[in-house]
């Protein structure tokens, strides 16, 4: 029972630090005063990119993944993109009731791309052992 305990502590840690990674970064956009643009691809592509940097930061720092359960690690790259994608998308749709400039869509998915590129880093290279 401590192992299970322990095991899902682990993953609660990894799992959190992964999805509230992105709020620090979005949210300046808070007070935006122009319109978001229609497309966001460039800017997609830029925020993948970034959370690919902070996972490689984070590895300078924490070398060690918190989660040592090979099949918590994939669940981990498979959800917290998502749950990144939908807890952005929430909170922006939440500001844009009071600035209409804000569109949550475009929130949700900067997250999710964001995330993806963090995850998907450590995933790869952090220490499993």
């Amino acid at each position: 029972m401590e192992d299970f305990i322990v095991i899902l502590i682990q993953f609660i840690i990894e799992f959190v630090f992964n999805v509230l990674a992105i709020l620090p970064f979005d949210w300046p956009s808070r007070g935006r005063t122009t319109p978001e643009p229609d497309n966001m691809t460039g800017v997609y592509v830029l925020w993948l990119i970034g959370g690919g940097c902070l996972a490689g930061i984070s590895l300078l720092i924490v070398p060690r993944t918190f989660i040592m359960l090979p099949s918590l690690r994939i669940a981990n790259l498979a959800l917290a993109p998502i749950v990144a994608g939908f807890l952005s998308f929430a909170i922006a749709k939440r500001r844009a009731e009071m600035n209409p400039f804000i569109v949550p869509r475009h929130h949700g998915w900067q997250a999710f791309w964001f995330t993806l590129g963090l995850v998907t880093i450590r995933f790869a290279y952090a220490n499993r052992h």
